[in-house]
């Protein structure tokens, strides 16, 4: 399916950036000392919690509450793998633990979107009012090209929190891909305008901009944060999420549910890598990757490290890549969510040094 795998990457871009709320912040009667660990993640302080999680598990194993918060920090610092463990932990301790269903839907979301959804909706069925379950429901189906059900799952998670500026912003995107962007503009112009508004939420204006036909104005905004060349490229990408269609990014046959999933299969991977990085030694460039996870944890999730050792005019350098890509369209579209996010990232190849 060529042309799904194309719009893989303008989707993913589009969807995934308010797709992962925290599970624990939903749970109640948390024990002394995982509430501690909830707030230092609320408070932005992952590694934080993860010690003060692993530090309640060593005394209490199977402590439910502790499994999910260590989960979601660990999620939050890349090391998915390990979370899927700590999740998996919580389900054994407690076969109905929303928190340990909803954490394990987050991370499938990308690979799995189908599976994502039937974990999510089991959540759901125990906690019709969680609105991190909804919201993410939500991302399940955009990433099947059911927007209609999408948005249906934001609203309702609206309808619980209108406050709730994730399911927001993700409601407005997956209007404009199914062809209400004048109303998704509308939406996202108010937050995009408010004081301190991050430049990912002017972004996802620009998005909409773009996919209602106005992109003189999506570009200025771009204009702000880009070269002319990568606003040229993230318009394109933009154009693309919206030009598809819901029929276009539907997915029919069972054993092509993945084909829009963040990384292709190992059989249709390109070479095609980005670097992140160059810098005077490889500890350097292992610690920048490690700094990676932990600012921009859901964009590098499932993606590995490669170290290349350069040797130029006499100096030796390190560069930081990272690969997986279908083509160079999905590598740009992760590259300008990675500058976005405050990362420098260029096509390998195009690079200096």
């Amino acid at each position: 399916m060529p042309d799904s795998r194309m719009r893989r990457g303008p989707l993913v871009l589009l969807i995934l950036l308010a797709a992962c709320g925290r599970t624990a912040s939903d749970m109640s009667a948390l024990q002394p000392g995982v509430d501690v660990a909830q707030a230092a993640l609320r408070g932005g302080s992952p590694q934080t919690a993860l010690q003060i999680a692993s530090h309640v598990l060593q005394t209490a194993p199977g402590n439910e509450a502790a499994l999910v918060v260590q989960g979601d920090a660990l999620t939050e610092l890349g090391r998915v793998d390990d979370a899927r463990i700590s999740y998996t932990e919580a389900l054994k301790s407690n076969p109905e633990s929303v928190g340990g269903e909803i954490g394990l839907g987050r991370l499938d979301l990308s690979s799995d979107p189908a599976k994502a959804e039937a974990l999510l909706l089991e959540a759901l069925q125990r906690d019709p009012r969680n609105t991190t379950a909804l919201n993410d429901l939500g991302v399940a189906r955009d990433l099947r090209g059911n927007h209609a059900g999408a948005q249906t799952a934001y609203r309702q998670a609206l309808g619980i929190n209108p406050q709730d500026t994730a399911a927001e912003v993700n409601l407005a995107l997956s209007m404009a891909m199914s062809g209400s962007a004048g109303e998704a503009v509308d939406m996202l112009r108010p937050l995009a305008s408010a004081p301190g508004a991050s430049r990912k939420m002017q972004h996802d204006l620009a998005a909409a901009l773009t996919m209602a036909g106005n992109r003189p104005e999506a570009a200025r905004i771009l204009s702000a944060d880009l070269s002319p060349a990568q606003v040229q490229q993230a318009l394109d990408a933009y154009a693309a999420a919206r030009s598809g269609g819901p029929a276009a990014l539907a997915v029919t046959p069972p054993a092509t549910e993945s084909a829009i999933a963040l990384a292709p299969p190992a059989a249709t991977t390109s070479p095609v890598q980005v670097q992140l990085a160059a810098v005077p030694t490889q500890a350097a460039a292992q610690a920048a990757w490690q700094h990676l996870q932990q600012q921009m944890p859901t964009l590098v999730s499932g993606r590995q490290p490669v170290f290349v050792e350069v040797e130029r005019n006499g100096q030796v350098f390190w560069r930081l890549r990272t690969g997986g890509f279908a083509d160079e369209a999905q590598a740009l579209a992760f590259c300008h969510q990675a500058q976005a996010a405050g990362a420098a990232c260029a096509l390998a190849g195009s690079e200096a040094p």
